[in-house]
């Protein structure tokens, strides 16, 4: 396993009774690992939050998020710590071109969009224990681009919306995508309206990826996959202006920024 950054939190409870430790950077968009005792318990705001059998755990931290609150409970004993989270840079990114109906859905079209995103939710929602990744690889090997970063403020079509999910990579149609950790393959769906050919995979413990606009997906729902086992290709459908992988991570629900997870928690720096 990766040999993380130690956070000052140890240094703080070194007069304490916890064992507790954040082993990576608290960072807005980031993924923060850590390690418990078998007898502590944690919890972000009222969640708690679920550590294997060895005591390990993540959770992630949205875009924009200005403060870390942790709850410690060992021997009915209760700690509350905060934190200062770092703070990114989030570019501005204007796009025109798209088909007005997929910037400003009809009605409709927006009950579908709410029916499909359920679809996910749901998918979402039935996260497994069985996996935990240490670390993530880049899903795309051979790809032109970023062409648009986690966290982007999209203007479409001169309408503002909010920050991008996640990471866009540009590569030709039938570019392979593999997946980034172990997991089960949690959701497939051929067509979708925003994301056209939609792939959801359940990492372990909360932590889903997607990837959306595909040209084809090689496997299919319930299948466990392995770090490095093609799972797609790289199309251009749904809501797109051209061939790419919009790559989505996601803990509990909070999205989180994509590249920097490969960053913090490549597998070619274990």
């Amino acid at each position: 396993m990766k040999k993380f950054f130690l956070f000052t939190l140890s240094i703080l409870l070194s007069t304490s009774c916890f064992s507790f430790e954040l082993r990576s950077p608290v960072k807005e968009g980031g993924l923060t690992y850590g390690k418990l005792d078998k007898d502590e318990k944690l919890y972000l705001d009222n969640q708690e939050i679920k550590a294997t059998k060895s005591g390990f755990f993540f959770f992630g931290l949205p875009q924009d998020a200005t403060q870390l609150t942790l709850t410690l409970i060992k021997n009915n004993k209760k700690t509350k710590l905060t934190f200062p989270v770092q703070k990114q840079k989030w570019q501005e990114e204007y796009i025109s071109g798209l088909q007005q109906d997929k910037v400003s859905p009809t009605n409709k079209n927006q009950e579908r969009i709410q029916k499909e995103n359920l679809l996910i939710k749901k998918a979402r929602d039935n996260f497994n224990q069985n996996y935990f990744p240490f670390c993530f690889d880049r899903p795309v090997k051979n790809f032109k681009r970023i062409s648009s970063p986690f966290g982007t403020r999209r203007i479409l079509n001169n309408i503002k919306k909010a920050g991008h999910s996640g990471v866009d990579y540009a590569a030709p149609i039938g570019t392979k995508i593999f997946a980034p950790a172990d997991g089960i393959v949690a959701l497939v769906h051929q067509d979708m309206f925003l994301s056209g050919k939609t792939l959801l995979i359940n990492h372990g413990f909360g932590l889903f990826s997607s990837y959306s606009h595909l040209n084809k997906i090689t496997v299919k729902e319930g299948k466990k996959i392995k770090r490095g086992e093609l799972i797609a290709e790289i199309g251009n459908t749904g809501r797109s202006t051209g061939p790419h992988l919009h790559y989505v991570i996601t803990w509990q629900g909070v999205r989180l920024d994509p590249e920097q997870l490969i960053n913090d928690f490549s597998c070619s720096k274990k």
